[in-house]
């Protein structure tokens, strides 16, 4: 421990600066981890994404091959089925008929959803010669000669006296005639080769589906016309209704080019499992935050772009397990970085108690040693004549001595403690005893310093009551306590001369008829509220070592405490107005149980 070791540092430079290393400390240790979970995290939310986007892809290619399939089931119908008449053959008679196509006799109120066909307007079919025909009506509409590109006047003439039929088929044939990619077809004769259906997409509105087929000689153009906005919805709601997303998505269907058109489809699930597909205005914000897809749907469809996106991504059970755990992680550290630090603080809280214990042993060592010093000078060089004075030179060395003596034996029991040596082998004695004891061994110090012994038995015939103590460690306690109390007295302060003893009251515990409790009382200062037990701590003394001014080396009650549990006692501070009372329990027993 080098800041234990310093020379050159005090207690608060050293505390100091072991604070600063337990900051750098920590930062070393939280800052990788931060960064870890932090990476972590963002793991997790690109795999909940990856699971959104493996959803919405699923939604590309259904559309694909939703669409796909609508265009292939086109090719099954009919070539003979555009015209309003088809031929059919009869076996039986082997003659060929002409019969009502199927597509002529569509109920032309119900042609968008007529073979889920949503939106459809009508079908239609060109001649090579340029002739426009619907098989929901039964004359070509318009003359031979008349083009795509020229003007309908000829149709307006007539709308009048048009059947609901033909205008159904007028309006279809004026819709075509704004696509110039089918005027170039009819334009050229369709001389191009037969193809399967495809789509044109030069109508804002619309979409026009056609092939190019041949029918005996002639080539001819056949196809439907559908309206764009109700054949898209009816698609994706239908799709959207066999997805499955954990949280509100918004799918929007863009016309890459047409920037004008854009459907919204807000996809929310319902309390019953259910998904409720709903349209949305454009420019609903709430769910653009957190795009999770954007692809093009293939051929014909290239120029639409599908844009999954949501407002956030929710806490699934893998994420709120890994942030709780990332949490308790982080707290572990802090708490392990904390406790480390309160280790150097007790440390070096220890440190500089053992260098107020090696400075207050030091004085308490000198002390006596110089007054006993001088006084054997000045005995042996003859200089006090007087019986009486070397009489008191003789009483104060010897009670120097046994002030040493007290000093060395708390070393010894200190030492003893470190090593976890056995200090104390209880036996029981007889209260009386333990009395004398207390008798004799206070009595010097008491006398020496003007203090009163009072020894109270508060207990009913004491000559049958036999105490678990080691007399030894009684003696070292009652005389612990007896020097504390008395060295922390302040006769300057405390006037009161009744205040100057010394109470020892024996009574049996109100709680355990079987332990018999010792009130050791001072009438001094007391201590402050908060220290009943820290001053059992070793190396504790209250108070600037610069300036205090009373003796001790810090460890006399801390011997007392554990001189206490080592014959099965216990003891507690418990504050007085005025003093301080020291309240210790033994075990006991009556005589009669005695051995």
């Amino acid at each position: 421990m080098h800041l234990l070791n310093a020379p050159l540092l005090n207690h608060a430079d050293r505390l100091r600066k072991l604070r600063i290393l337990a900051m750098g400390f920590s930062l070393l240790l939280i800052v990788p981890l931060g960064i870890l979970l932090f990476l972590g995290y963002q793991q997790l939310e690109r795999n909940a994404i990856a699971i959104y986007k493996k959803e919405a892809n699923a939604l590309i290619i259904n559309a694909n091959r939703k669409f796909y399939k609508r265009l292939t089931l086109s090719n099954n119908l009919p070539t003979t089925a555009f015209d309003y008449y088809q031929p059919s053959y009869d076996p039986l008679t082997q003659q060929t008929e002409q019969v009502l196509s199927p597509l002529s006799s569509l109920d032309i109120q119900q042609l968008g959803e007529t073979r889920n066909i949503a939106g459809l307007v009508g079908y239609f079919q060109f001649t090579s010669d340029g002739q426009f025909n619907s098989p929901v009506y039964q004359l070509p509409v318009g003359s031979d000669d008349e083009k795509m590109t020229e003007s309908s006047q000829s149709v307006q003439e007539n709308l009048n006296r048009l059947a609901e039929r033909k205008n159904l088929a007028v309006n279809i044939y004026q819709i075509l005639s704004r696509s110039k990619a089918i005027s170039e077809l009819v334009k050229r004769d369709l001389t191009s080769k037969e193809k399967l259906f495809d789509v044109i997409f030069d109508i804002p509105e619309y979409f026009v589906f056609y092939r190019v087929i041949s029918l005996g000689q002639q080539r001819r153009l056949q196809g439907y016309l559908v309206e764009r906005t109700p054949y898209m919805q009816r698609a994706f709601l239908g799709m959207l209704e066999r997805r499955r997303f954990d949280s509100s998505v918004l799918v929007k269907l863009r016309d890459t080019e047409n920037p004008g058109y854009a459907e919204h489809f807000l996809y929310e699930n319902a309390p019953n499992g259910q998904a409720n597909i709903s349209l949305k205005a454009q420019g609903f914000e709430p769910w653009q935050q957190q795009v999770v897809s954007s692809n093009k749907l293939a051929s014909p469809f290239r120029s639409y772009r599908v844009t999954v996106s949501t407002s956030k991504i929710p806490i699934t059970e893998t994420k709120l397990y890994a942030s709780v755990f990332g949490s308790l992680l982080i707290v572990v550290v802090l708490a392990a970085c904390y406790g480390f630090y309160r280790l150097g603080v007790r440390q070096l809280a220890l440190a500089e108690q053992r260098m107020n214990f090696v400075s207050a042993v030091s004085h308490e060592l000198k002390t006596p040693l110089t007054a006993i010093r001088m006084y054997a000078e000045m005995l042996q060089q003859g200089t006090v004549i007087s019986k009486q004075h070397q009489q008191d030179y003789f009483s104060s060395i010897f009670s120097e001595s046994e002030r040493l003596t007290r000093l060395i034996n708390n070393v010894l029991q200190l030492s003893n403690l470190n090593n976890h040596r056995q200090i104390a082998t209880a036996e029981y004695t007889k209260m009386p005893v333990l009395q004398d004891i207390i008798r004799s061994k206070t009595s010097t110090i008491m006398d020496a310093h003007d203090f009163q012994q009072n020894i109270i038995v508060d207990v009913p015939n004491p000559q049958s009551i036999a105490v678990l103590v080691e007399q030894d460690a009684f003696s070292q306690i009652v005389i612990n306590i007896t020097d504390n109390a008395i060295k922390f007295f302040d006769k300057n302060q405390t006037k009161e001369s009744y205040r100057q003893r010394i109470d020892f009251t024996f009574s049996l515990s109100s709680k355990n008829e079987q332990r018999l409790q010792l009130e050791i009382r001072d009438y001094g200062e007391g201590i402050e509220s908060g220290l009943e037990t820290k001053i059992f701590e070793l190396f504790y003394r209250g108070g600037d070592e610069l300036t205090r001014s009373t003796q001790g080396t810090g460890m006399g009650l801390a011997l007392v405490h554990e001189l206490v549990k080592a014959q099965q006692g216990s003891i507690q501070a418990v504050r007085k107005n005025p003093g301080l009372a020291l309240l210790i329990s033994f075990k006991c027993k009556i005589e009669s149980d005695a051995e």
